[in-house]
């Protein structure tokens, strides 16, 4: 079998997974992961967690030992939250690779400090409106800058943090809920402390998990924001919808105005429960708009461009 994307190999992955073929999953990935050299870290994790839950773990640590021989290093969270390396944990040659990939990390990112790329305007004043944008899961701040760039031709100060959860070397994520609000807020503090701009006009972001993470904070008031915006987003409260309830009153409640976003071959979201999410926000009274961008996928595409700004002029509208 072949695979023409990696995201059909990834799918085919968590099938067998699912179905506890574990051996099967292994033999796959080692027979069509080399295809997918963009994709390097995502597919030697899969080798490893195939090759430890059908107990070779000589072979996870073989692969392992191989990315850090290239300066390649796996986020601390990676390795002992995922559940086929629960029984590795304290086991001496899986804290060795740990340890080993802790270093490579360190040398790569020696600063505590959490990463905040800004993009400003000519004319930055007190005046200035400003857009928090947070990237998708297994992505980076300056991969996620073209997204929201076209917010700076309009007139916006543009704050892109880093989430500090790391996966693999160049892709973090927002898993940890708590973490990651408290990331945002800090990131809205520093922006008042840097540079100006008018604080009633603040706009928070997302793409993918970091649309996510936008929606809840924006919709709870974790965040003081007038207006949001979702591209292509995972979507909070799907089992909790007392508490979705709740959010959409306060959201509409401090004037909330919100925009979506997705790609029509957008084929990594549910295109349908966005929909939904988008009518129950309305149906509570919450100003808020769907737009559909033909063509376009999961990943970046100029088309993308003309959405942001459509965002833009609605929430300021």
């Amino acid at each position: 079998m072949t695979f023409s994307t990696y995201a059909d190999l990834n799918q085919k992955m968590i099938e067998h997974f699912q179905s506890g073929e574990f051996q099967q999953a292994l033999d796959l990935i080692e027979r069509e992961g080399g295809h997918f050299t963009a994709e390097r870290l995502q597919v030697d994790y899969w080798r490893m967690c195939a090759a430890a839950r059908v107990d070779n773990r000589a072979h996870a640590a073989k692969v392992a030992d191989q990315f850090h021989k290239e300066g390649l290093w796996m986020g601390e969270i990676m390795w002992r939250l995922t559940p086929s390396f629960k029984p590795l944990q304290g086991d001496a040659e899986f804290e060795r690779l740990v340890a080993e990939s802790q270093k490579l990390q360190a040398q790569d990112a020696p600063s505590d400090n959490p990463v905040i790329l800004k993009h400003l305007p000519k004319n930055l004043s007190k005046k200035t409106p400003l857009l928090i944008a947070l990237h998708g899961n297994q992505n980076t701040a300056a991969g996620t800058i073209p997204f929201w760039k076209p917010a700076v031709d309009e007139g916006f100060a543009l704050a892109v943090p880093q989430s500090t959860q790391a996966m693999f070397k160049g892709a973090f994520m927002w898993d940890d809920l708590d973490v990651s609000f408290e990331q945002v807020k800090t990131c809205l503090e520093t922006m008042k402390k840097e540079i100006e701009f008018d604080e009633s006009r603040v706009i928070l972001g997302g793409h993918s998990m970091g649309g996510f993470v936008a929606i809840q904070m924006a919709l709870t008031g974790e965040l003081p924001v007038h207006g949001l915006i979702a591209n292509g987003p995972a979507l909070p409260f799907a089992d909790a919808p007392d508490a979705l309830e709740n959010a959409f009153i306060s959201a509409k409640e401090r004037g909330l105005r919100a925009y979506f976003i997705m790609g029509d071959k957008d084929v990594d979201i549910e295109q349908d429960a966005i929909r939904d999410f988008v009518e129950k926000m309305k149906s509570a009274g919450i100003p808020c708009e769907l737009e559909i961008v033909p063509g376009a996928t999961h990943d970046y595409n100029p088309s993308y461009d003309a959405a942001i700004k459509n965002a833009l002029k609605f929430i300021n509208s």
